[in-house]
């Protein structure tokens, strides 16, 4: 089967969608699918990078255009749409999605819309004003016509029921193939460039500096908590997406809690996958998620997580793989002082709980099929 992905970026720096669909489409087309991708190049859309066994197809975008208008991009997409059996659109409010699915619809192919958060109720409402004149151009017809809309969790998948756009809804989450994290590389480098590391335990935030995930909220009960756990230290690992971070850095000062807490920017992966096998525990609060990959990787390599009830993984409270509560300063304090307080045995137990559930739940060679009866689905209706 031809399957033709759309999605505004692939570099790392766009996060979770740029981190997950290269792996995805590497999976389908090891499975025996045909995938190629159709992706923006250039600008603030950054770099696409080469994926193996699967064919990218970059588009350079109108200089400074936020919908990512590309002319080269609108002029070819109806033959790439013509020679695909299903077209799969990834994330929301993307000129891409104009054309593409309009495309789709003239010539009878299906398509596959996968929101990846962006209908949950914060991200949808979250500047409105500019979200609802696109809504009203293109992208609820959009959500109407599609074939299928695809959540990556159960929370996900109820915003989008309630919404009332489509009702033909199929849940299937992200993965990652866990036998990648049994061998991590050691944090030596990253504490090299970081000495303030070095014989600390580690609590990590991984992801964009960004209101969506938290991370006012997590640095607040981090205020609460660090000032009397003084062997832990908070490392920050991700882009300064909307200049949030000097405010943060001003807070910490105000705070006496400097030399405590490391922003280290975007980490290439070998640090990241460090990171993972050196931290104790991960702390991800969001706002606002389709399903998260570094919740999922970090399990993967036995970290215990400390999430937000926005993050749509009710299975880490159930199966003690960590805790879940609000996303705000107490419940987040309260949980973060309970689990720092535990031994190392009681954390690797969870840990260890947190790891057997990814390879149950969250790992490719069982969700690659369930993706390609999706598609069958799909061409066949």
């Amino acid at each position: 089967m031809k399957i033709l992905h759309v999605v505004q970026s692939l570099d790392p720096a766009w996060g979770g969608i740029a981190r997950v669909l290269p792996v995805l489409a590497s999976q389908l087309a090891a499975a025996g699918e045909e995938c190629r991708i159709a992706t923006l190049h250039g600008d603030r859309f950054g770099n696409a990078p080469d994926i193996p066994g699967v064919e990218v197809l970059r588009f350079a975008p109108r200089k400074n255009s936020r919908l990512g208008k590309s002319p080269d991009f609108n002029r070819q997409v109806p033959a790439l749409v013509r020679e695909a059996d299903v077209v799969h659109l990834h994330g929301l409010w993307a000129d891409q999605n104009r054309t593409a699915c309009a495309a789709a619809r003239k010539l009878g192919r299906p398509y596959i819309m996968t929101p990846h958060s962006h209908m949950m109720p914060w991200a949808w409402q979250r500047s409105w004003w500019k979200k609802r004149p696109i809504g009203w151009l293109f992208e609820h017809r959009n959500l109407r016509e599609a074939a299928c809309l695809h959540a990556l969790a159960d929370g996900e998948a109820d915003p989008i029921r309630a919404l009332g756009f489509n009702d033909r809804i199929k849940v299937i989450p992200n993965g990652v193939t866990i036998d990648d994290y049994a061998d991590l590389p050691p944090a030596d480098d990253l504490v090299g460039r970081f000495p303030e590391l070095a014989d600390r335990r580690w609590l990590l935030f991984l992801g964009r500096i960004h209101p969506q995930k938290g991370i006012v909220q997590m640095m607040q009960a981090c205020f609460d908590v660090l000032a009397s756990a003084r062997d832990w230290h908070l490392i920050v690992a991700g882009p300064d997406e909307v200049g949030l971070q000097s405010m943060l850095e001003a807070a910490i000062t105000r705070k006496g809690l400097t030399g405590r807490i490391t922003f280290t920017g975007m980490m290439p992966r070998r640090d990241v996958l460090a990171a993972f096998g050196r931290a104790k525990l991960l702390l991800q609060p969001s706002m606002s998620e389709g399903l998260s990959m570094s919740i999922i990787e970090a399990m993967a390599c036995g970290l215990p997580v400390l999430i937000s009830t926005a993050c749509n993984m009710p299975e880490v409270a159930t199966q003690d793989a960590g805790r879940v509560v609000a996303s705000a300063r107490r419940p987040i304090a309260k949980a973060l002082r309970e689990m720092i307080a535990m031994d190392v045995g009681a954390l690797a137990g969870m840990g260890g709980r947190g790891r057997d559930l990814v390879r149950a739940r969250f790992d490719w060679r069982e969700l690659i099929p369930q993706y390609r009866q999706m598609y069958a689905d799909v061409a066949g209706r």
